[in-house]
């Protein structure tokens, strides 16, 4: 597996979170994980394409409702 493969990636990040928690306990990184990697890549998308919506929803493959709820949710 490439270092730059999203897995990988993701790995990195999750044993640098943990690593900063220096022992402390934690609760909910799964939820943490979905919401943080759903707004960076809708933030992404929308950029690659000007921030036309349409072509957004299409490219993440929702239907253009759900994009904008998910705009307003995470006030972008």
């Amino acid at each position: 597996m490439s270092s730059t493969d999203l897995p990988a990636c993701i790995n990195a990040k999750l044993d640098r979170y943990f690593e900063q928690l220096n022992g402390e306990s934690t609760s909910g990184v799964f939820k943490m994980v979905l919401q943080e990697t759903e707004l960076a890549t809708i933030k992404f998308v929308l950029d690659r394409v000007e921030q036309n919506q349409s072509e957004a929803a299409r490219i993440l493959g929702m239907n253009r409702g759900t994009l904008k709820k998910k705009i307003e949710l995470y006030k972008l």
